[in-house]
């Protein structure tokens, strides 16, 4: 009897040891399998000066896999399926800067600000109340300003925005902000910059027909079309209203908060760069809503990397195509934390044109899903707690709370072991 009893002991303990294995480990180990898919989708990013050549967008998109370049009123047609491999990424991209150059007085050629529906001439008036203009340096402090534009012409040297404050910026025709050239905000204070679509233009919060790095401050960022409206795009870099003008967005921080809407075909965007659009850090948080045509997140024409940051994006398209982060070449992620879903007619986290890279620090991940939360296996701290599971939430650990309770359980059964032992020495 004796001898039962220990064998009997040295089963239970080994029955306790196998509940330390995480659910999550083994379901790292099955194999994610994507399903194909033929649905394509046709992005009317821009329109013309006139509103009768404006294009429109197709019911459905004809098959087309090759993009080319993108002329004046074009569709750039992408399909949604994207079945490549997983790439272990190598070497990270060129991060897009903005170099600085030699200083010139008076860089930028036009520079003027709309308030109370009166325009401001800031090359004229370099001080007000709630706005200081540095020459020397290109650079426009705003402080509490409340108005209804920023339009700035800037060849010569990038163009500095630099945040105090609560600042609101509003117009009911076109972008808030719309800068020709390049520019670099920063900042403590917060910029509000709301724009709306017409049937002639496209409008948001800001438009930079160049490259735009944002280092710091804080964004409330909001887009809306309607009815025979073009896009509303909630930050755009770049243009194609006559030909392409290609414009790199660099994110290295601050909070960026994008709300675009938009009940018309044109659809609705948060973040596109006709260029490059790195994200290297700070809080990005995307919502996008376009309920019959193209609801997207982040995109770019080029590549779209992110090396860091906490982004969160949610495109919603009832009865149309959502997409969380799209690219006409290729997604490339290289660290960070990203939580994505979308939820619509057709609906996919991750559309491409070329290839999606990945990081193996990510795990296995389903790039045919609706919803991925991307966290690197190697991140302990989390932002807000979550469950293990296996996709759509990806390379999470188990948490404190999973293993507090293996490891309670197995204190009780050693315990029991240890009774029922004493018990046979007892008889």
């Amino acid at each position: 009897m004796k001898r039962i009893s220990k064998f009997l002991s040295l089963l239970m303990v080994a029955a306790m040891l196998s509940l330390l294995i995480p659910v999550s480990a083994l379901a790292a180990e099955e194999a994610v399998s994507g399903q194909e898919s033929t649905n394509e989708f046709g992005l009317v990013i821009v329109t013309t000066e006139a509103a009768d050549t404006e294009t429109v967008l197709p019911e459905e998109t004809a098959n087309s896999s090759e993009i080319a370049s993108l002329p004046v009123d074009a569709e750039v047609s992408v399909p949604t399926d994207n079945s490549p491999e997983t790439n272990v990424v190598s070497e990270q991209p060129v991060i897009s800067t903005i170099e600085p150059e030699t200083i010139e007085t008076q860089a930028a050629t036009y520079l003027c600000l709309t308030q109370n529906g009166v325009i401001i001439d800031v090359l004229a008036t370099n001080t007000g109340s709630d706005y200081a203009y540095d020459a020397a340096a290109n650079e426009l402090t705003l402080n509490n300003f409340i108005g209804e534009k920023l339009d700035v012409k800037s060849a010569a040297v990038p163009f500095k925005l630099v945040l105090l404050g609560t600042n609101i910026i509003k117009t009911d025709n076109g972008f808030a902000v719309k800068v020709d050239g390049d520019m670099n905000a920063s900042g403590t204070g917060m910029l509000i910059a709301e724009g709306q679509a017409t049937p002639d233009i496209m409008g948001g919060g800001i438009n930079v027909v160049g490259n735009l790095v944002i280092d710091s401050g804080n964004y409330d960022i909001a887009a809306v079309g309607y009815e025979s409206s073009s896009s509303a795009v909630g930050i755009l870099t770049g243009d194609n209203a006559e030909v392409m003008t290609m414009g790199n967005l660099t994110i290295n921080g601050g909070n960026i908060d994008v709300t675009a809407y938009n009940s018309d075909y044109a659809g609705a965007f948060g973040l596109f760069a006709f260029g490059d659009l790195i994200v290297n850090g700070g809080n990005i948080d995307v919502f996008t809503d376009s309920p019959s045509s193209y609801s997207r997140g982040i995109g770019a024409y080029d590549k779209l990397v992110f090396n860091g940051g906490y982004t969160v994006v949610e495109s919603i398209a009832d009865h149309g195509d959502a997409g969380a982060l799209f690219s006409y070449n290729k997604i490339i992620i290289n660290n960070g934390i990203l939580n994505l879903c979308t939820s619509g007619a057709i609906a996919k986290a991750l559309v491409a044109e070329g290839s999606i890279d990945i990081s193996p620090i990510y795990g296995d991940v389903d790039r045919d899903a609706a919803c991925l939360y991307l966290e690197p296996l190697s991140a302990q701290t989390f932002k807000k707690q979550h469950a293990s599971s296996a996709n759509p939430k990806t390379g999470v650990d188990a948490t404190a709370s999973d293993a507090a309770v293996a490891g309670a359980a197995l204190i009780m059964m050693i315990g029991l072991a240890y009774t029922l032992g004493k018990r046979e020495m007892q008889v």
